[in-house]
């Protein structure tokens, strides 16, 4: 079985970014790099940290010698927006976020919560790109991880009344 991964929840979450915004795809990346060129609309998404959600849970199949090992994971992913439409970019993912319109877009993960807008007063960054405003969404997966198993023929075992 293919677990979810990071990449998935990166695709996801860009696939999602392009639909919501309508914007041309080279402009959405993931992790900005120190002295890489943005585009003047960019928006760029990172992962800040993830965590346990749950203890993981074991799932036995002994037909096909196989253990599950599943775990609900939060993700926050912080989102960079640039260029003059970037606070009105911010504002729609925030209120969309939490909304039935996220949830049925995403599949490798769920909308959790997101914090309000934040303009970034960066003034190094500044000097690259102009202004930009960030969004720190939180969101949940379940990555599921497959394993060799060998599982013990049990005996039959026959009581007989004394």
């Amino acid at each position: 079985m293919t677990t979810i991964t990071h990449a998935d929840i990166f695709a996801e979450v860009r696939a999602y970014l392009l639909g919501l915004f309508s914007c041309p795809s080279l402009t959405i990346i993931q992790n900005y790099r120190q002295g890489m060129a943005l585009s003047d609309q960019a928006i760029v998404m990172s992962i800040l940290s993830e965590q346990a959600l749950d203890v993981a849970a074991n799932y036995y199949q002994p037909a096909t010698n196989k253990a599950y090992v599943q775990q609900s994971v939060e993700i926050k992913m912080l989102i960079d927006f640039y260029g003059e439409a970037a606070a009105d970019r911010a504002l729609k993912l925030c209120n969309l976020w939490q909304n039935v319109y996220s949830t049925e877009r995403l599949r490798y993960c769920q909308p959790l919560y997101c914090l309000n807008p934040k303009f970034v007063a960066d003034t190094k960054q500044s000097e690259i790109t102009g202004q930009y405003w960030q969004v720190e969404l939180t969101l949940q997966y379940n990555p599921e991880f497959e394993l060799d198993q060998t599982y013990l023929g049990m005996p039959e075992i026959t009581l007989t009344k004394p």
